[in-house]
């Protein structure tokens, strides 16, 4: 047996752990990250969806929920809460992610179906206005975090504790970026030719703006802004390289970053995996937290692993990518050994499994991560 099948056979009884029947406020059946969650979040609930329709295109009928669950609570003025359990809105998060539009879209391509979302064009609109009305840094034409819970990056020393609404964030305008064009790729599938030219317009004045801004030619590197103070907010975090996860770096300036920074051990690059953060931070941590924050200051996540699998493929470093995906695989693979299960996030430089044990989100990315890499 080899590893894609090993992990493959010992995910497919997780698989059914995600998965919840309609209640309450939820009116489609959704996706929950199994551990001790029992809500739909939202980054959570769309890579979970992502993963199920890549193994089984008929199962991409969970992510067409995860996004028609929050369409159905878009609020008059767009806000779209971001964590919603049976009982009603969860106020942990303030408005959702900006997944919703790539999480139709390939609800669409895997299902072969985008009747659905045409009553609901309007309504996936104004959620992603209201982002743009609330959050957007008119000096910078780039969009805040409300605060680091939103993010989803819980203590992300490059978010948390500064005032909310203040921090651009490299992470969250490259989410936007990929939410633009999705909306684009919408608008055209849907007929809508100026939507598809205002969706096209809005990507790539923010990945203007990504590059104009956030990016730091002497460092290789890109930062959040405090817009309090107008300075770089100047620490290594995962969210720094989310940018290279759309491409939105040129060719040669992406490989020299991955060189320095994501492949260079003595920053992001473990035995187990791709750094929350860089080695060389002083909030630099693997603790086993999960309260008041999940731990993103320093653990492997298999989420993060995923982005980073992406970039690399992204920059031509096949050989390297394989071997993250690896990694990822061997990880989980002795958590299960080890407990039974998996869990959120794993020690930088053991490998030992950390906070949320019986954890079943993300995670599942990996078996797409090992088949492609076995492409290559």
């Amino acid at each position: 047996m080899n590893i894609r099948q090993e992990i493959n056979r010992l995910l497919l009884a997780k698989k059914t752990l995600v998965k919840r029947k309609a209640n309450g406020f939820l009116k489609h059946d959704y996706l929950v990250p199994n551990g001790p969650y029992e809500e739909q979040w939202d980054w959570d609930g769309h890579f979970i969806g992502v993963a199920l329709g890549r193994d089984i295109p008929s199962e991409a009928i969970y992510l067409k929920n995860w996004v028609l669950n929050y369409l159905e609570h878009v609020q008059e003025n767009g806000f779209t809460p971001g964590l919603i359990a049976s009982a009603g809105i969860d106020k942990r998060l303030k408005h959702v992610k900006p997944f919703l539009a790539q999480g139709a879209s390939l609800a669409i391509w895997y299902l072969k179906d985008y009747l659905w979302l045409k009553p609901y064009w309007a309504v996936l609109k104004k959620s992603l206005y209201f982002r743009m009305k609330v959050n957007i840094n008119k000096q910078y034409n780039l969009a805040c975090w409300y605060d680091s819970m939103e993010s989803g990056a819980d203590n992300n020393p490059v978010v948390l504790g500064y005032k909310h609404n203040s921090v651009i964030a490299c992470d969250l305008n490259t989410y936007l970026y990929s939410e633009f064009r999705a909306m684009a790729e919408l608008a055209k599938i849907l007929n809508k030719k100026q939507d598809f030219k205002y969706y096209t317009q809005e990507k790539n004045k923010i990945k203007k703006a990504i590059l104009e801004h956030l990016w730091d030619k002497n460092d290789l590197f890109f930062y959040n802004i405090n817009t309090e103070s107008g300075e770089k907010i100047k620490k290594l975090s995962f969210s720094g390289f989310m940018p290279l996860y759309r491409k939105i770096l040129p060719e040669s300036l992406g490989k020299k970053f991955i060189k320095k920074h994501i492949l260079n051990p003595n920053e992001f690059w473990s035995k187990y995996g791709i750094r929350s953060i860089s080695k060389q931070e002083p909030e630099y941590n693997n603790k086993n937290i999960i309260k008041p924050h999940s731990n993103w200051q320093g653990p492997v996540w298999p989420l993060i692993n995923y982005f980073g699998f992406k970039i690399l493929l992204n920059y031509g470093f096949n050989k390297e990518a394989k071997e993250l995906a690896e990694k990822t695989a061997r990880l989980l693979i002795n958590d299960f050994k080890l407990t039974g299960g998996m869990h959120e996030n794993y020690h930088a430089e053991t490998g030992k499994p950390l906070a949320a044990p019986n954890f079943v989100s993300w995670n599942l990315l990996v078996s797409g991560m090992l088949e492609k890499a076995e492409s290559l």
